[in-house]
């Protein structure tokens, strides 16, 4: 899967949040674990709540690629 995107970039065989160190990964665990959105923003300051919407509508389109990573 290729992404073109103002939010991803592919890095190391995964997908980071672009300008930023934090992984789509890390980003899907935590809303895994039942952290809402906003508190995952707070929990990234680096990252808007646009952001990590993003990062979740990517993950729900992507569902079984990333729950192999998972």
């Amino acid at each position: 899967m290729s992404v073109d995107n103002e939010f991803f970039e592919k890095r190391d065989d995964g997908y980071w949040m672009k300008g930023s160190r934090v992984s789509l990964v890390s980003i899907v665990r935590a809303y895994l674990r039942g952290q809402t959105p906003e508190t995952i923003a707070k929990s990234f300051p680096m990252l808007t709540l646009a952001q990590v919407y993003a990062a979740l509508a990517f993950y729900y389109a992507h569902r079984a690629e990333i729950d192999e990573v998972l």
